[in-house]
């Protein structure tokens, strides 16, 4: 997904940008596109509004919180899925494929900071054995010393 000069690329799909679109206004234009004629009699009887709340929403994309639940229990998620295209100007299927892309970089990231650590340890773990090895080297010096002394 691309943005150029007001327009939204996304897929082949050109979209003119609506920086101030409601929701109302992204279910006016989805009805208006599935039902070019009479959209306000077909979404009062499949999503079971009155009249003029029909005519409202296919009209002027007025939709109160009450029209907008009565519309995606009648329709599901089809309806939440084009709605959410219409509105974040990418399909569900887009934004899924971002996120796994994300997780897949992020596992990523986590192996070679996992294969660093190691190696750090691997160091360590040298470092421990060489600074025990000289440790084990004095002591057995002062040992050796004392026991010299004590004859």
């Amino acid at each position: 997904m691309m943005a150029s000069k007001g327009m939204q690329i996304v897929g082949g799909d050109y979209r003119e940008l609506r920086a101030s679109e409601s929701i109302g206004e992204a279910l006016k234009r989805i009805v208006r596109d599935r039902h070019q004629a009479h959209a306000a009699k077909r979404i009062e009887r499949a999503w079971g509004l009155d009249a003029r709340t029909a005519r409202n929403v296919a009209t002027e994309g007025n939709v109160s919180e009450r029209t907008l639940t009565k519309a995606i229990k009648a329709e599901g998620w089809d309806l939440l899925l084009e709605l959410g295209a219409e509105l974040t100007g990418e399909t569900f299927e887009e934004f899924e494929e971002r996120r796994q892309q994300r997780i897949i970089e992020e596992a990523k990231s986590a192996q070679e900071t996992v294969r660093i650590l190691r190696a750090k340890r691997a160091a360590l773990d040298k470092r421990a054995i060489v600074a025990l090895d000289a440790f084990d080297r004095s002591l057995d010096d002062r040992q050796r010393n004392r026991a010299g002394r004590g004859r």
